[in-house]
């Protein structure tokens, strides 16, 4: 029996077979058109992605820098992509308002106690002046603006560290891909630990005690068990990836993180600040 010759209806080519050989564009069926089938796509999409998203997961949290390197080396198939877990997470980051993440609150930018007031202060005396608001009334309209800045402003965060692996790391003719991969995971790891895990953690802490709050969110030596922990990570993640040796990749993780943390705590974060004072 010959194959039935399909025209495709997406780009005209003709062909044998379910998929068009030119576009990938599926031939649908009486079936496909059914309410049984709309399960059978449920059930494929869940067993598909327990597998290949906890399997992902469990790979960047136990072995950093191991998926990127399999993924690098077109190992691809038993994975969910890198780039697809990040955003996935960033979804999640946006959904609950007290992942707070790297967004500050007005008062936290303009106080003596921080090192943003020189840049911070001026601005926001201009911005009172230019619109006639008060102190009171400018920390209300930024603190209600700059959450989805925030959360948004995070997708910058993989090609300024994807730029920062490159140089660090420099090899010829190694690609910027290979880099933006490890970036991916890096970046995908933070907001899963710094971002979501423990800042949930904590708001399950002070709903049982809620006299703990002033003293958790004063960070001290628990933002410094966190900074610990991710120079740790990227370290293994330099030493998984890259093929160094173990006091190279100790040495290049310190470094990275050092000067990641001042990226974070003052570039990023008085640009961010920049950026919503703009839209107010």
């Amino acid at each position: 029996m010959q194959p039935t010759t399909q025209t495709c209806k997406n780009c005209g080519n003709t062909f044998t077979g379910k998929f068009c050989n030119n576009c990938g564009e599926k031939v649908y069926d009486d079936h496909d058109k059914k309410i049984s089938h709309i399960f059978e796509e449920v059930f494929h999409f869940i067993t598909h992605f327990d597998g290949s998203f906890f399997r992902t997961l469990k790979l960047v949290i136990t072995k950093p820098g191991k998926l990127s390197a399999e993924y690098c080396a077109g190992i691809r198939k038993k994975y969910f992509k890198p780039v697809s877990l990040f955003l996935f997470l960033v979804v999640i980051y946006m959904l609950f308002p007290f992942f707070r993440g790297l967004n500050q609150s007005f008062n936290t930018y303009v106080s003596p106690k921080f090192q943003y007031a020189p840049v911070t202060v001026p601005l926001a005396k201009q911005k009172m002046i230019t619109h006639h608001l008060t102190e009171k009334d400018l920390a209300e309209k930024y603190d209600h603006k700059s959450p989805s800045f925030a959360k948004f402003f995070i997708l910058i965060l993989i090609p300024l560290t994807s730029f920062a692996l490159a140089i660090l790391f420099y090899k010829p003719r190694r690609y910027l891909f290979d880099h933006f991969i490890l970036a991916t995971e890096i970046i995908s790891f933070l907001i899963l630990f710094i971002f979501l895990f423990v800042p949930f953690l904590v708001y399950l802490f002070i709903v049982i005690n809620p006299s703990a709050a002033g003293s958790i969110h004063d960070g001290g030596p628990f933002s410094f068990i966190l900074y610990i922990v991710m120079a740790i990570y990227v370290s293994v993640a330099f030493r998984n990836f890259y093929k160094q040796k173990k006091w190279v990749s100790g040495v290049k993780g310190a470094i990275f993180w050092l000067v990641y943390l001042f990226g974070i705590q003052y570039v990023y974060k008085i640009l961010l600040f920049l950026l919503v004072m703009l839209f107010i």
